[in-house]
């Protein structure tokens, strides 16, 4: 490798270091930004459609901007709510768990197995997970406050989607680089579809089921598992847990297993049976990749880069395909061995 080359290189990793320090700091604007630019992926299709019906582009995202603002008034509604019933509860439900705490030291104790001193009880205590929930819950209904400027933003995207994608073809250049462009939204909007559709339906069973069985807050668990689940791998299991909690206060340990038992059924029947099956070929990430990009978008934008990890890595990808220096980036992120041109 001569110098020429180890100063560019330098130079790149100077270059990303930067790129990820300004978007951490300035993650509060970037998170707005990435959801109006992802509402707008989302609903292109449906403003697609309704400009082919002849309906003038005005209207079609008035409908459009209405139907994205009584979706979020719903799920800030719920949430809210529901998170300020489960604080006022949290001193009795604490109360019960500390109980339950004790019977298991006092079991444990008989037979004969002794904690450490070294080991904090209260990392292993329930009411920091529900305490953390209802944190995070709300920390998300403070991003829906936002959701009128986040939506009116998604509509002026929606305005100059057919620019924009004009635009990046003539930036990038060449016939490979508009073909991945092409790729690219296909793929996303592809993914956010699925997505959101095996979400709903995961929520949907998640709150049946709790509503059935009389789980306090079933609604906001099953609102919760919906969100959740945009989150690859860890989402679902992190759904699961405050709905088990509470169904350990509410009935004992036969009902929370049967929660568990029927959480654990519904993730393991649509996302490994149903999601992949309509998904394909998915993104084209390799499984390693997903939960690195879960692990650092999570780092760099907080709660919302988890929802978008996804999404986010693949413009990455595209990004270093475009470039022959840094393809090999994009083949190691890749779910597959690819064949080159020629071989």
């Amino acid at each position: 490798m001569n110098r020429s080359s180890i100063s560019t290189t330098l130079i790149s990793i100077a270059s990303v270091i930067v790129i990820i320090a300004g978007l951490k700091a300035a993650q509060e604007f970037v998170v707005q930004f990435l959801l109006a630019l992802f509402f707008a992926i989302m609903f292109l299709p449906v403003f697609k459609h309704l400009n082919a019906l002849k309906i003038p582009k005005w209207i079609s995202l008035l409908i459009i901007l209405f139907i994205n603002l009584f979706v979020v008034y719903l799920l800030a509604l719920t949430i809210v709510t529901s998170v300020d019933e489960l604080r006022k509860n949290l001193g009795s439900y604490q109360q019960k768990l500390n109980l339950y705490m004790e019977e298991g030291q006092k079991l444990l104790h008989k037979f004969g197995i002794h904690l450490p001193e070294s080991i904090n009880l209260d990392l292993l205590n329930p009411n920091m997970i529900l305490q953390f929930m209802s944190n995070s819950l709300l920390s998300f209904g403070n991003i829906l406050a936002n959701a009128v400027f986040i939506i009116i933003l998604a509509v002026f995207i929606l305005l100059e989607s057919d620019m924009f994608s004009q635009k990046i073809k003539l930036i990038s250049k060449g016939k490979k680089a508009s073909l991945l462009v092409d790729q690219f939204f296909e793929s996303v909007i592809k993914y956010m579809k699925i997505k959101t559709v095996v979400s709903i339906f995961t929520g949907f069973f998640a709150w049946i089921f709790l509503f059935i069985f009389g789980i306090d807050f079933a609604l906001l668990w099953g609102v919760l598992t919906f969100l959740l689940n945009f989150i690859p791998t860890i989402g679902s299991i992190i759904a699961a847990i405050p709905p088990v909690i509470i169904a350990l206060i509410d009935g004992g340990i036969p009902l929370s297993l049967i929660v568990a038992v029927w959480y654990l059924t519904i993730n393991m029947v649509i996302g490994n049976i149903i999601e992949p099956r309509f998904m394909g070929k998915g993104v084209g990430l390799s499984p390693l990749v997903v939960l690195l990009s879960l692990v650092f978008w999570g780092w760099v934008l907080g709660t919302v880069g988890m929802f978008l990890s996804i999404p986010l890595t693949v413009i990455a990808k595209m990004a270093f395909e475009l470039r022959e220096e840094t393809r090999w980036i994009a083949i190691l992120m890749d779910s597959e061995v690819r064949k080159e041109e020629g071989v």
